[in-house]
């Protein structure tokens, strides 16, 4: 039997319930209702880590982040390590990836000069972009050329410096982007992917990562999808600033914002997410129209959640579920003999999503941790949430979270003692901290912070340490990148 072909579409910072068929948000994603309808959303993913690189860094090794050693966002594993797409192409795949990869950007080496690099990590053909910019650095890549071919990059940079100066709160006073849909980052990047899907030789089967760098920060949806979402039409998540940020957290607190300035934020992080559904929609069309549904594989997620105003927190960088839980949405090929359109509650780690497209496609990934899907995917029974993983754990530097779906436990430093504790059946919002209530002393508890202390020796570090980027500007003294251009 021939392999299926398989698209991957991974969205960065979409937070697990920013989809229509969650019931939390006012959203519209048709695309993703009718990839739910035609195959199966696990609604109780985690990530491995709620930051990107070591997210994905786990993602393309299998490994869980004290394994690959990529704890922050300014490393990356070296180009030899283990790749599940390396073992995609091994196997006989044509192997590809449009957007943002989060692999090279961050290095001295500039994206335009990154392909030999990229093929050696398991890419024959890389159109690698950066992602938004949030923090005003802009850094070259195929997308930047293309606004400078428009004639649209310094104003672009300006305003991506002026949305970075005045943080997400603004997003909805500073409504549409500056660019029209087809400039629009996500825009762009999905429309290179419709491209490369109607071109593709269908010789032997394909691979394609689409990486749209939405709906992360900056939160600039273009017009129309700016007005879509009235802001009274927002629900709010628990609004007490309860757990203070840590100086190095990739999150921020906004103790101050009102809930209308929260709500204000979420039309425009929401509008984003149906952007990229409305354009996902069309690499569907592409399939559909060259007949290649009936044996291609979808699958939609993201790289980590967002907290989007909960605990009046924004951003990522944090081990609560927000943070940390993504959205997991597997569409089979046409031609799949098992049961379509389910829901399943059972834990799921993000590294089990390669580990899956390897047993689909009849690959392995020396050393991967991840546990394939498949008997999930082709289970017939309706009943309770099927047995997938006993726990699901994550982790943020070297602090370790676990769940068994009922508790969950966060640890302070590797795992020595217990900070957070949360029954997730009756506080599911994560309100009330059991260990600053005495409420911790239990043998589920107990036994989630054994599986933590564990972890790293279960699954002992096994790759070399990282590849550390080296920005030029960290030596200078300042960053004339992010300074107003002097008229």
């Amino acid at each position: 039997m021939r392999q299926p072909n398989i698209v991957l579409v991974m969205t960065d910072q979409q937070r697990w319930d920013a989809l229509a068929s969650a019931g939390v948000f006012p959203v519209e994603t048709p695309t993703l209702d009718r990839l739910c309808a035609e195959g199966t959303w696990f609604r109780r993913t985690y990530a491995q880590s709620p930051i990107c690189v070591p997210s994905r860094m786990s993602f393309f090794t299998g490994r869980y982040p004290h394994q690959h050693g990529c704890l922050d966002n300014d490393t990356s594993v070296w180009p030899e390590a283990p790749s599940f797409v390396r073992s995609l192409r091994d196997s006989g795949y044509h192997t590809a990836a449009v957007g943002k990869l989060h692999y090279t950007w961050f290095h001295d080496l500039e994206i335009p000069v990154s392909g030999e690099l990229l093929r050696r990590f398991g890419f024959d053909e890389a159109v690698e972009t950066t992602g938004k910019m949030s923090q005003g650095n802009l850094r070259a890549s195929a997308y930047s050329e293309h606004l400078r071919d428009k004639g649209l990059l310094p104003a672009y940079h300006q305003d991506l410096m002026a949305r970075s100066e005045a943080g997400p709160l603004e997003a909805y006073a500073r409504r549409p982007s500056m660019l029209d849909e087809d400039d629009h980052i996500d825009g762009w990047v999905l429309g290179r992917a419709e491209e490369w899907l109607h071109d593709v030789a269908t010789d032997k089967p394909f691979f394609l990562w689409v990486g749209p760098p939405g709906p992360h920060d900056p939160f600039d949806p273009p017009a129309p999808w700016a007005d879509r979402y009235r802001p009274e039409d927002m629900p709010l998540g628990p609004l007490s600033y309860r757990y203070p940020v840590e100086s190095d957290a990739i999150s921020a607190a906004i103790p101050d914002a009102s809930p209308r300035q929260i709500q204000e934020m979420r039309t425009q992080y929401l509008a984003n997410v149906s952007f990229i559904d409305d354009r996902v929609g069309r690499l569907l069309d592409v399939l559909q129209q060259r007949d290649l549904l009936a044996d291609t594989w979808i699958v939609y997620c993201s790289d980590h959640g967002e907290m989007l105003g909960d605990h009046r927190l924004i951003w990522k960088g944090q081990l609560l579920d927000p943070a940390i839980r993504v959205p997991l949405v597997m569409r089979p090929p046409d031609n799949w003999p098992h049961p379509r359109g389910r829901s399943s509650d059972a834990l799921v780690e993000l590294i089990d999503v390669p580990a899956t497209l390897l047993d689909l496609a009849g690959a392995q990934l020396p050393g991967g941790q991840g546990r394939s899907l498949r008997p999930l995917l082709e289970d017939v029974t309706t009943g309770g949430p099927a047995v997938h993983r006993e726990t699901a754990a994550a982790e943020l530097g070297t602090r370790v979270m676990v769940t068994d779906g009922r508790h969950k436990v966060i640890t302070t430093d590797r795992a020595v003692a217990l900070d957070r504790v949360f029954d997730l059946a009756d506080d599911p919002d994560e309100e009330c901290d059991l260990v600053s209530t005495d409420g911790a002393d239990l043998p589920a508890v107990e036994s989630l912070h054994d599986i933590a202390r564990q972890l790293t020796a279960s699954a002992p570090a096994d790759l070399a340490t990282p590849w550390r980027h080296s920005t030029p500007y960290q030596r200078w003294g300042r960053n004339p990148l992010r300074e107003p251009t002097v008229q």
